[in-house]
């Protein structure tokens, strides 16, 4: 009871990928249960009907040869192996898709904070410890994010997204998020990257489209000030 009632604690996912990855948990759950209920049982079972009483105790009837049992116990467990892979390989394919319309963002890792900018508009925003980097996206609508780091290997991991991906440096990686429900979720480093590694925090902040269109107009204006 322990282990399910862990097993099932995941955050709710914020983003339609991060759905995606919590449906997939799901369905590697159920079977994990099952297996895990007939190992134990018949352990169990084995353990307590066939315990060795004294030095005159029988063992138990021995099968040998049994070829439908072996064939069960070998089809079954490589068939959950392939529709398990077959499963994953489903989802990776939605949370690596790309959208054609999406938001394009650029995330630059750097000991020890983050710098955020939105190529089509000149808008940068750089992290520091004292006002982390904040990440502002429109709810409903896919963010195409292009990770790197400057210096050593980081870590974008935002828990509600129930998602993390390293930021390698000389190698950049893209990844499409949609967040569906507006609010602010908090986001830091999941990679030890030195003294200040615990620094390295930032926010996602998404807002509706419209206010999300204006902020840009108003953030693309203060960077072109200068601000």
């Amino acid at each position: 009871a322990l282990v399910l009632l862990v097993g099932g604690c995941l955050p709710t996912a914020a983003t339609a990928q991060g759905r995606a990855i919590a449906d997939l948990w799901m369905v590697f759950l159920v079977p994990a249960v099952v297996v895990a209920a007939i190992v134990w049982g018949l352990a169990t079972v084995a353990i307590l009907r066939f315990r060795r009483r004294g030095d005159d105790a029988t063992l138990p009837p021995q099968t040998e040869g049994h070829a439908g049992l072996e064939f069960l116990w070998t089809s079954l467990p490589i068939l959950t192996v392939l529709v398990l892979f077959g499963f994953t390989m489903v989802t990776l394919g939605r949370i690596e898709a790309r959208a054609p319309d999406a938001v394009e963002v650029t995330v630059t890792a750097f000991r020890w904070q983050w710098q955020i900018a939105y190529p089509t508009t000149g808008i940068t925003i750089t992290g520091t410890p004292d006002r982390p980097a904040e990440m502002v996206v429109p709810i409903g609508r896919p963010v195409h994010v292009t990770l790197a780091s400057s210096d050593v290997a980081h870590a974008f991991y935002v828990p509600a997204f129930l998602f993390k991906r390293d930021a390698i440096p000389g190698r950049t990686t893209s990844f499409d998020l949609t967040v569906e429900a507006a609010g602010t979720y908090r986001g830091q480093c999941a990679e030890f990257c030195g003294v200040f590694h615990d620094q390295m925090l930032f926010s996602v902040r998404a807002v509706p489209p419209a206010e999300f269109e204006a902020w840009l107009a108003t953030a693309a204006a203060a960077s072109g000030r200068g601000e």
